[in-house]
């Protein structure tokens, strides 16, 4: 079961007191008949316009960016804490939400500056850190991963149902983002859950660690994450970027595609695993493009 800690409020300071002027003796003036029978000056029917000296400025402007705020919440699982914060827009809610699975061992906050880009499309968006996320990496050990991987899982799955019951967050409306093995962690959630996830954003998922791990505690989950994702029938979009992996971007997730029942495939010139900087905000340019066009498409 998950719970939610909210922020209380402070009262207003108690104690203060407040001093009326004393009442104004009645006025004693007289208004003269002059005065009384005066009528303003009448506004010129046209303006005049004034001639100045030319005025030389050389500046961009662009559209403004309206505020956001930010959060903190506590998600549980198994009476853990699990740290979180919602960062939203500013105005009624509740907001269309982008739920974030991050990579391995990224600090907390790594995708803030994606949240904020998010909050002017509108979305709220939800950032935890896994209860494992600073655990060491021994890759060799098959028994290792696959057991690390699940215990992302139950977490992604008891902040996916404390979510449910933030104010600011639309039910009908979530969505998983998962930036490398944070990708394999959301494809696996949004595949088992996805009467509940509207679609997936998928950043250079982790797809190669699924031949080097194995599941020892839970047998329902497949290694081979290929068979499972071409059960999820919610739209998914796949960003890469030319800088990420040595081998070829443009064949890195031929297999996923091909499994995949509905997805898209970016791939972004110049970027790196990390998506950071102007890629970042690519990623999330790319995204909203394709949320808005499945829901046009009624996905």
């Amino acid at each position: 079961m998950s719970a939610m800690l909210l922020a209380s409020c402070s009262d207003w300071p108690s104690g203060l007191e407040t001093t009326l002027p004393a009442e104004s003796p009645e006025s004693t003036a007289v208004v003269t008949e002059a005065a009384a029978t005066s009528t303003p000056t009448p506004l010129p029917t046209e303006k005049p316009i004034p001639q100045f000296p030319e005025f030389k400025y050389d500046y961009v402007t662009s559209d403004p960016q309206l505020g956001y705020k930010i959060r903190n919440i506590t998600f549980y699982r198994d009476g853990n804490p699990i740290q979180a914060r919602i960062t939203y827009p500013e105005g009624e809610g509740p907001f269309k939400t982008i739920i974030i699975s991050n990579g391995l061992y990224a600090y907390f906050g790594r995708y803030a500056d994606k949240a904020q880009r998010y909050t002017t499309y509108g979305y709220a968006v939800i950032e935890f850190q896994f209860q494992n996320g600073t655990a060491p990496s021994p890759y060799h050990d098959p028994d290792w991963l696959g057991d690390f991987i699940y215990e992302q899982v139950l977490d992604l799955y008891a902040v996916l149902d404390g979510a449910k019951k933030v104010p600011e967050v639309d039910i009908e409306n979530i969505y998983l983002f998962g930036h490398s093995m944070g990708g394999l962690v959301a494809s696996y959630v949004g595949t088992m859950r996805q009467t509940e996830i509207k679609g997936l954003i998928l950043n250079d998922p982790s797809y190669y660690a699924v031949k080097i791990m194995k599941f020892k505690e839970e047998k329902t989950i497949r290694t081979d994450i290929y068979p499972l994702i071409s059960r999820c029938y919610i739209p998914v979009v796949i960003i890469s970027g030319t800088k990420a992996f040595a081998c070829d971007p443009a064949k890195q997730f031929d297999q996923a595609r091909a499994s995949l029942p509905y997805s898209e495939y970016y791939v972004i010139e110049g970027a790196t695993h990390t998506f950071n900087g102007e890629y970042g905000d690519q990623v999330v340019d790319i995204s909203v493009e394709c949320i808005q066009r499945w829901e046009k498409e009624g996905r």
